[in-house]
């Protein structure tokens, strides 16, 4: 049914997901007001002045707003007010040199600025070793440059142009760093309660079908998609405006992502419903009565201050006494238990997250939360993985390196051949050109097309409404506000709208033609496979490689958080930090499958890689679970040596897999497991010892799950050699396919 909402509806939804709270769309919104007021400000003080630069003042006047607003990210007003000033200092500079030049003036002042494109090209690049805010001032710097190419002011024009950016500037900051702007705080808090809700729809889902005996649905990737994606990107923003509540921040999202993997594990807890099964009665109203309850208190989060309440411990132990009754079927009897303790996973996870208060305002909660000290092992871990100073400056020279090639193509072709608007193929050149060919690849992709399309579009708006200037320029705001909205999910249409922009306000500034417009299409095609010609053959960068070393990476971390759990550890480092920090990793994933389609073969492997990093950290996850509730109630001497066995057998799997162990070992540790397992359960009569049982189940159900992973990982990062049996036949094989 969602394929036929209206446009207007799924526009609202991916709004809501990709950028809740509104936090971008209201950095578009002041993006438009301020191209409003400084057109009308810009034309005015032409006039009032005489300049004779009706369209060019205010246009550079709207660059600059346009610059700083889409190069700097939402963050508190202090940060945006410091990187404005860091922006702006740029933009500033670069057009003080260009009034000196006066490309306007004379040709050879114009050729001059267009060679000064290569060097700024490399100077731009090697900024992204200063991480994003570097990137950021490159691609301004760039912009800044291919604009002055285009309009070649004279000495006196460059002059007037600078005082452009000056008031430009001025009604940016004032608009922009207003109080009056949505708490990117308060759209996190909102986000988490939003989805937790939705877990509890899936539950009074789950929980109709067993009452129905109807099968057991699985979660709504909805909801999934709101667990991962919308708290995910709310973090972000969350993060980037108040860096200091991080602490927070990280411990509702430790809580959610533990949530995530509870409801994807919850179906496969729960028997399988048949509405003949006589004992079906006697599971199926308590295991739906505990997901309703389960439901009631999440729904309750975010409402008021109310704590867990007797109804759900009342209906954890009816579930208890239905999953340990004597006329159930063994098999049905241990997925009862299972379920017994998945509800009970969901109950703790409901406590922890009604301990955040997230009904009041969240500066209250972030004051009260105590922010607990840094794991000293972790930390050391983190700036060991911390790569050092020239290593990390190798790869920003390369890709400068790529680009003072490319574009010393690009501007070649303008001096040898006259290629008009040369400058158009540069900036796509430095726009597309990624930090490794993957990258490269895909954002050469999606810039091609997404030009074609804007520029096609463009096209029929100008020879449609080439008399309606001022609709002209609302299409060309419109452009500019999609592509702010879409430049982090959707590159694609990012860079239709950006193109759709360009060309429509160069026709409103140059009166640029149709053909001209095309033009654009053969140029931008000409940057993106010159670019990618040069990523691929000049010093070529690939992420898979960088990948293996930072999956490598945490792997290591997460042995060592591992080690520092239940039983015999010490330190208290959570899986959900290291699942956090796969995501630029999984992100990166399409880059790397596009390495492999240019001939990489490693990057297939890469891709495979990264899935099994995040099934062992989702079981990772459980097991960390189960640890710190068995260290909870205590449990007897025989038990903790049973699972100080399947300990010793997970941390050999992890030496395997990261090349700390023997490479032709093997993990051993079954039979101590098992003996050690028959010991504990002979001696466990008391009722109490029984109640450990599910959870010590679950935690050897786990730690044994894990060892595929582990062994998966190991193949890749650490393949076992060849015996010399096999090595031989490998080479009889290989002769064989040569004759």
């Amino acid at each position: 049914m969602s394929g036929h909402r209206p446009l207007l509806h799924r526009l609202r939804a991916w709004l809501d997901d990709h950028d809740p709270g509104g936090i971008d769309q209201f950095r578009a919104f002041d993006l438009a007001l301020a191209y409003v007021v400084i057109i009308i400000l810009g034309y005015a003080t032409s006039r009032i002045f005489g300049l004779h630069l009706d369209v060019i003042f205010p246009m550079v006047g709207a660059m600059t707003a346009s610059v700083l607003i889409t190069f700097t990210p939402a963050a508190s007003i202090a940060i945006e007010a410091k990187s404005f000033a860091r922006v702006f200092g740029v933009t500033l500079s670069f057009l003080l040199l260009v009034a000196i030049i006066g490309p306007g003036n004379h040709e050879t002042n114009g050729l001059i600025l267009k060679l000064m494109l290569v060097p700024l090209s490399f100077v731009a690049m090697y900024l992204r070793r200063y991480g994003m805010e570097g990137q950021r001032l490159g691609i301004a710097l760039i912009i800044i440059a291919t604009v002055a190419a285009i309009l070649r002011p004279t000495h006196e024009q460059g002059t007037w142009l600078l005082l452009a950016s000056v008031e430009g500037f001025i009604v940016t900051a004032l608009i922009r760093l207003s109080p009056f702007r949505p708490s990117a705080m308060q759209a996190y808090n909102d986000a988490v309660v939003d989805a937790v809700r939705g877990v509890g729809d899936y539950l009074r889902l789950l929980a109709d079908a067993i009452r129905a005996g109807h099968e057991v649905p699985k979660p709504a990737e909805t909801v999934l998609h709101r667990l991962r994606v919308r708290v995910r990107v709310a973090l972000l923003a969350a993060t980037a405006e108040a860096p200091d509540a991080r602490a927070w921040v990280e411990a509702v999202r430790t809580n959610v992502y533990r949530l995530r993997v509870a409801t994807q594990l919850l179906r496969d807890c729960i028997p399988p419903v048949h509405a003949e099964d006589p004992t079906r009665r006697s599971w199926a109203v308590p295991v739906a009565s505990m997901a309703e309850e389960v439901a009631r208190h999440l729904d309750r989060i975010g409402h008021g201050p109310e704590a867990r309440d007797l109804k759900l411990d009342t209906a954890l132990s009816r579930l208890r006494r239905a999953a340990t009754a004597a006329d159930i079927d063994a098999k049905v009897q241990l997925t009862l238990l299972r379920a017994v303790t998945a509800f009970e996973r969901l109950a703790l996870l409901v406590g922890g997250l009604e301990k955040f208060r997230l009904d009041r305002p969240v500066e209250a909660s972030v004051a009260a939360f105590a922010s607990p000290p840094a794991p000293k092992a972790a930390s050391q871990a983190a700036t060991s993985a911390a790569p050092a100073t020239p290593l990390s400056a190798t790869p920003a020279i390369r890709v400068a390196i790529q680009a003072l090639i490319a574009t010393s193509f690009t501007t070649g072709l303008d001096i040898v051949i006259g290629l008009d608007h040369a400058y158009w193929a540069t900036m796509t050149v430095m726009f597309v050109l990624g930090n490794s060919l993957g990258e490269t690849y895909v954002r050469v992709r999606y810039r091609t097309w997404g030009t074609v399309l804007g520029v096609l579009v463009g096209v029929a708006a100008v020879h449609m409404l080439s008399d309606a200037v001022w609709f002209l320029a609302v299409i060309c705001l419109i452009g500019q506000v999609v592509g702010l909205l879409t430049m982090r999910d959707r590159y694609d249409i990012a860079s239709a709208a950006t193109g759709l922009s360009v060309v429509v306000g160069l026709h409103l500034v140059t009166g640029l033609s149709a053909e001209g417009m095309i033009s654009r299409i053969y140029e931008t095609a000409i940057g993106a496979v010159v670019a990618l010609v040069v990523s691929y053959l000049v010093l070529p960068i690939y992420g898979s490689d960088e990948v293996l070393t930072q999956v490598k990476t945490v792997v290591a971390r997460c042995r060592s958080a591992f080690a520092g759990w239940w039983p015999r550890g010490e330190k208290r480092e959570s899986v959900s930090a290291l699942a956090w920090e796969m995501r630029p990793v999984m992100e990166r994933l399409p880059q790397i499958d596009a390495e492999s389609s240019l001939g990489h073969r490693t990057a297939g492997d890469v891709v495979n890689l990264v899935s099994t990093l995040d099934i062992l950290t989702t079981y990772l996850a459980l097991l960390e679970d189960a640890a710190q509730r068995l260290s909870a109630l205590s449990p007897p001497e025989e038990i903790v040596n049973a699972l100080e066995a399947a300990r010793s057998r997970t941390l050999q799997g992890f030496d395997l897999a990261l090349g700390d162990a023997a490479p032709e070992a093997e993990i051993r540790g079954a039979p101590q497991v098992e003996a050690a397992l028959s010991a504990a359960l002979g001696d466990t009569t008391d009722e109490t010892s029984r109640r450990l049982l599910p959870f010590v189940a679950d935690y050897l159900a786990f730690s044994d799950a894990i060892l595929q992973p582990l062994a998966d990982l190991r193949t890749v990062l650490n393949p076992a050699p060849a015996s010399p049996a096999k090595a031989k036949d490998k080479a009889a094989d290989g002769a064989q396919e040569a004759a």
